[in-house]
């Protein structure tokens, strides 16, 4: 029994020298790197996206766009799709798909979107539990979350979060790498993003690169508390840094909007146990090396996923489910650059305008015989075309898409604006 405790306190002090590493021994924090159109261009009236407030439109526009189901793999469930764009024009999915989510024979599929016959192709399957528990030499439960992202020299890459015990809650990230843009991969690659049992991390929004070329994708932990985190890393995938985003038990998944070098906004999923069911919110004035909670959106969310992407006039977009309960209902909001107000050193709140909504994507009435209708999970992504591709679980069912092309979609936001200053 003594031995026991001698060996118990030596695992403490290895595992608190660990922690202290870990923590201390980092490369210098580098700035966001922003997009050429707004780190050379300053947002002023003269330079700002212009909106007409001439007489109104006879024929309004509509927000037209693309919808399409991704391939029926006949599985009966399927849940968390990602998109990015590929080298070619074309664009990549991937999705998690079993018997039900969590099972042990969920696979990561992956699509890939052909852009001049407008269709999906089928289905492949990137990686599964046996090929996971190979590459990883450990037992793998389950698997979950696939999210891509782009490394500076143009790598795919892919981190999925994987479960060895237990729920979500024990969860880790791993993460693979293509150099073709997803036709082969490499096996999985285990992050430690915590020097402790490496438990509890998991992955849903969208990543982003800092100038120096190493990368940041925001995270979030669902044991004992629930938050978000930003996890630094060099172009290989390596962990060189986390910084908490939020704290408590009540925000999850949190996507990010950089607004220049030093100054960007984290929106999360409310995970609230009480209080209002509204959309959290977190700045950081110092590229995301320190975050401060802020006051909520104001927009409903039932502890559902939210994704965003801002366009090359900076204008943002947001898709959610905007009710407290349910996820019955899909919207696509919109939030204008105000130039009126641009101050790099006030938060994103005094620039933009307030969030409104600009289209229903989906509605159906949830019921007491039909209470699991869902339209969940949404992720977009944007490409040098300026299209905007979403893609989002119908159901648990099917994954479905629509692509937006930028000269509808300009055009659909512009008459929106133009008639939002109208009526104010």
């Amino acid at each position: 029994m003594p031995m026991m405790r001698v060996l118990a306190f030596v695992f403490l002090i290895v595992a608190i020298a660990m922690a202290y590493f870990q923590l201390h021994d980092h490369p210098t924090w580098a700035d966001f790197q922003v997009p050429v159109e707004q780190s050379t261009t300053e947002l002023t009236p003269s330079s700002a996206p212009t909106y007409s407030k001439t007489k109104p439109i006879v024929n309004p526009p509509t927000l037209q766009g693309l919808t399409e189901w991704l391939p029926d793999t006949t599985r009966p469930s399927v849940h968390a799709a990602s998109v990015i764009p590929l080298k070619d024009g074309n664009w990549r999915a991937f999705w998690f798909a079993g018997s039900r989510e969590g099972a042990a024979d969920v696979v990561i599929l992956s699509a890939t979107w052909d852009s001049v016959i407008k269709q999906w192709g089928p289905a492949s399957v990137v990686l599964d539990r046996e090929g996971a528990q190979a590459g990883l030499g450990r037992y793998i439960a389950k698997l979950g979350n696939p999210v891509p992202m782009r490394n500076i020299n143009g790598q795919l890459q892919l981190y999925v979060v994987a479960v060895s015990i237990g729920g979500w809650a024990g969860s880790s990230i791993s993460v693979m790498h293509s150099d073709d843009d997803g036709v082969t991969w490499s096996g999985p690659k285990r992050l430690i993003t915590t020097p402790l049992l490496n438990l509890s991390t998991l992955v849903k929004g969208s990543g982003f690169l800092f100038a120096d070329g190493t990368m940041g994708i925001p995270v979030y932990h669902e044991w004992i508390g629930k938050y978000g985190e930003l996890i630094r890393l060099d172009p290989t995938g390596q962990i060189l840094d986390k910084r908490r985003m939020s704290s408590g038990r009540g925000t999850l998944q949190p996507i990010v909007f950089i607004d220049d070098a030093k100054h960007a906004s984290a929106y999360f999923r409310q995970a609230r146990r009480t209080g209002p069911k509204q959309i959290p919110v977190s700045h950081t004035a110092s590229a995301g090396e320190r975050w401060e909670l802020a006051p909520d959106l104001g927009l409903a969310n039932p502890n559902a996923a939210i994704t965003g992407v801002e366009l090359s006039d900076r204008t943002r977009l947001m898709v959610f489910n905007d009710l407290e309960h349910g996820r019955h209902r899909l919207v696509l909001a919109a939030a204008w650059p105000n130039p009126a107000k641009a101050d790099s050193s006030q938060s994103a709140k005094s620039n933009y305008s307030p969030w409104k909504t600009i289209a229903v994507l989906e509605d159906e009435t949830a019921s007491t015989t039909n209470p699991k209708e869902e339209f969940s999970y949404p992720y977009m992504s944007l490409n040098q075309q300026g299209q905007v591709l979403l893609v989002y679980t119908w159901n648990r069912k099917r994954m479905k898409s629509i692509l937006w092309d930028a000269g509808y979609l300009q055009s659909y936001l512009q008459h929106i604006k133009s008639e939002t200053d109208r009526s104010q």
